[in-house]
């Protein structure tokens, strides 16, 4: 730019004080026609601008020359991606944007920047399946010859995987990490909705997976009130055969609902009384009931070797107490508990009563008194 304005200011003077050209020139004597024509201010005023017009015109719009009006400057363009449906891309990173530096006359590039028609992308369209190197990235939408453009810092991506894009469902599992319970309670299964997931990605990593799971956690405070309903949101991960994390492919939907019921898993187990078994002397004594104080309990535990009744042991009449009762002690299988007095214990009392009567004995036979009599009479006459 002071180039130019040197060579204007120059030009000015020129038409200020013509004779300045002929001292340029070292021009003495002139002929007559001459000196009429560059004595004259009007005329060498108008060379003297027609001059400057095309100095001007050589130094801003020569391509190339690298004059005062060269610019450049620095555009961070969005950067595309084509890609034929139904493939897909990963691998080397691909970045949203690149910087596109302009440079060249400082007018083209002002209205190149003012324009946004630049573009840029790669197109990875009618490649091979796997690896791709040197893909080039296209730059679209510089149009004049006056600017040109350099892609910063690459102007290819090498690294790019492409794969043909896969779809398939899998039944999401709840990946638990639960805390022991009192044996009173028991978790139940949990509940997945939805059960299905759809997972999508390349053939490559979806064929890697062998399970989606989602963790459902869950803490001692959840633990204070039971029984209780517990729900949690579950994220849905993939995993190889090795539980190792798959990564590169998309859920839908990337969440579950996971509901869990933390229930009392108890039993009702009936107590029977035979009273068969009761061993009285029936002779003497006439039984008219035999009931316990309880005719069921509530247990819970390892229900493994527990039968759905207890069947009270023979009772020893002679063991009763003046109220006819007897207190028989029932102890439940191991692992195997019920509640007396807000206490979880294994032995139950089952308090026993009889009710019963004495017999009345018969009364004497007179019959028997005199065959009696007889035998004796006949014992006196055989000692005669």
């Amino acid at each position: 730019m002071k180039k130019i304005i040197e060579v204007i200011m120059s030009i000015l003077l020129a038409i200020v004080y013509p004779h300045r050209i002929l001292n340029i020139f070292k021009v003495k004597n002139l002929d007559q026609n001459s000196n009429r024509i560059l004595g004259n201010d009007k005329v060498v005023k108008i060379i003297a601008f027609v001059i400057a017009i095309v100095v001007v015109i050589a130094i801003r719009y020569t391509p190339g020359r690298g004059g005062a009006d060269t610019h450049q400057r620095t555009l961070s363009i969005p950067l595309g991606v084509y890609i034929d449906e139904g493939y897909t891309y990963w691998g080397s990173p691909i970045p949203a944007n690149v910087d596109i530096i302009l440079s060249g006359d400082i007018t083209d590039v002002a209205v190149l920047d003012a324009s946004g028609g630049i573009r840029a992308y790669i197109d990875l369209r009618g490649l091979d399946v796997g690896l791709q190197d040197d893909v080039i990235i296209n730059v679209e939408g510089v149009t004049t010859e006056r600017v040109a453009y350099v892609v910063n810092p690459t102007s290819t991506i090498s690294g790019i995987e492409i794969d043909s894009i896969e779809l398939a469902q899998f039944q999401v599992e709840s990946l638990n990490a639960f805390p022991d319970l009192d044996v009173r309670y028991e978790y139940s299964e949990v509940v997945v909705h939805p059960e299905y997931v759809t997972v999508v990605g390349p053939s490559r990593f979806v064929n890697q997976i062998d399970a989606v799971r989602a963790a459902f956690e869950i803490q001692a405070e959840d633990l204070s009130s039971l029984p209780t309903n517990i729900s949690r949101t579950g994220v849905v991960i993939a995993h190889d055969a090795g539980a190792d994390t798959v990564r590169g492919v998309e859920f839908d939907p990337t969440t579950v609902d996971m509901r869990l019921q933390i229930y009392e898993d108890s039993r009702s187990i009936r107590i029977e009384v035979n009273r068969n078994l009761l061993n009285a002397p029936r002779n003497l004594y006439e039984i008219i009931d035999v009931v316990a104080d309880i005719n069921e309990i509530q247990v819970w535990g390892d229900f493994d070797n527990m039968e759905d009744i207890i069947q009270l042991p023979r009772i020893n009449f002679n063991e009763l107490n003046d109220e006819g009762q007897i207190t028989i002690p029932i102890e439940l299988p191991d692992g195997v508990f019920t509640e007396v007095d807000d206490e979880d214990v294994r032995v139950v009392d089952v308090v026993v009563t009889v009710t019963y009567e004495e017999v009345p004995l018969p009364p004497p036979n007179d019959d028997d008194d005199d065959e009696d009599d007889d035998e004796d009479e006949d014992d006196d006459d055989d000692d005669d």
